[in-house]
Parts: structure tokens; sequence; C-alpha cells
């Protein structure tokens, strides 16, 4: 069976750094350029907010991740991150897919992302975005 991914499942991930009342000043004025506050930011943030959704959205989530990082470009991850209207700015030391892959390694304890065969994935609707 395909792997099913919508780059909607991207945008999830980023919009647990989005406005919120609960985002302390302190997480708002880190320095995205250290690897470590990215793995705090991992940890405080984009776990417990993607660790809610349902385990067929969270499988998703991981699903168009890693898609996203093996197949868009820089334009377009930049694209999805921004279109989630995050608190928290792009690192500038570092390419964005290299920032993906970071989030992922945090996110997914060093699993592998990378993809072998893109014809795993099959995109689907936003209609169908939250049907199992």
């Amino acid at each position: 069976m395909k792997k099913k991914i919508n780059d909607k499942y991207v945008s999830m991930i980023w919009q647990t750094l989005s406005e919120d009342p609960s985002i302390s000043n302190s997480i708002l004025n880190l320095n995205m350029n250290n690897p470590e506050v990215i793995s705090t930011i991992v940890n405080e943030r984009i776990f417990p907010g993607v660790n809610s959704f349902p385990e067929f959205i969270k499988d998703r989530i991981k699903n168009s991740l890693k898609y996203a990082i093996n197949v868009y470009d820089e334009k377009k991850l930049t694209r999805l991150y921004e279109s989630a209207i995050p608190e928290i700015d792009l690192p500038t030391n570092i390419s964005v897919k290299e920032f993906y892959i970071t989030i992922w390694k945090s996110l997914y304890n060093n699993s592998d992302y990378l993809i072998e065969n893109d014809s795993e994935y099959k995109e689907i609707d936003f209609s169908e975005l939250y049907s199992k």
C-alpha cells in the first residue's frame, strides 16, 4: 500500500511554532542557528504538537516530511515553513533542507530520512487529510 502524503501535513509541523499564548518569550528569542536550540524547540513545541494527532495523521506527517526532504526544492520547503506563520525564523547558517533534516533527526531519533523510491508515496487530496 502506498504511503499517503500531502504538503499540508508538513505545514502541520510548523504550525506548532505559530502564534500561541503559551509560547514563552524565552523560546521566541532563541538562536535557531544553534543545533541544540533546534533540539529544544523540537522537544518543547514540535514533538508535543505532532504527538497530539491520531496515529494515522502522525504517520502521514512523518511520511510527508520524509518525502519533502527528498523531493522538494529549497523554495518549496521555505514556502511550507512560512505558510504556517511560525513565530520563529528559519536559521540563517544552514539551508532550509538541512534545517528540515535536523528537525527530522530530533523528531524521529535519527532514523533514516532518505527514500529509495518516491513511487511508494501517493499525494492525497486536501479533502482526504483527516480521512483514514
